[in-house]
């Protein structure tokens, strides 16, 4: 599988070949790359996810 062939792939179809390819790590980032690009993704700071983290811990 070429690079190329990832990109005419959809997210669903992709993910399907990374699980089944394990190994292939340029499908993986090609998988991550679509995941961070994807519409509608919340972007958090890392210090407000640890702020929160911690605040739920000491909630439990």
């Amino acid at each position: 599988m070429t690079k190329s062939n990832f990109e005419g792939m959809s997210r669903q179809e992709l993910l399907a070949y990374v699980r089944s390819h394990p190994q292939d790590i340029e499908a993986f980032h090609k998988y991550m790359d679509m995941l961070r690009d994807a519409p509608g993704r919340v972007k958090i700071p890392v210090e407000q996810i640890e702020t929160e983290l911690a605040k739920r811990l000491q909630e439990s």
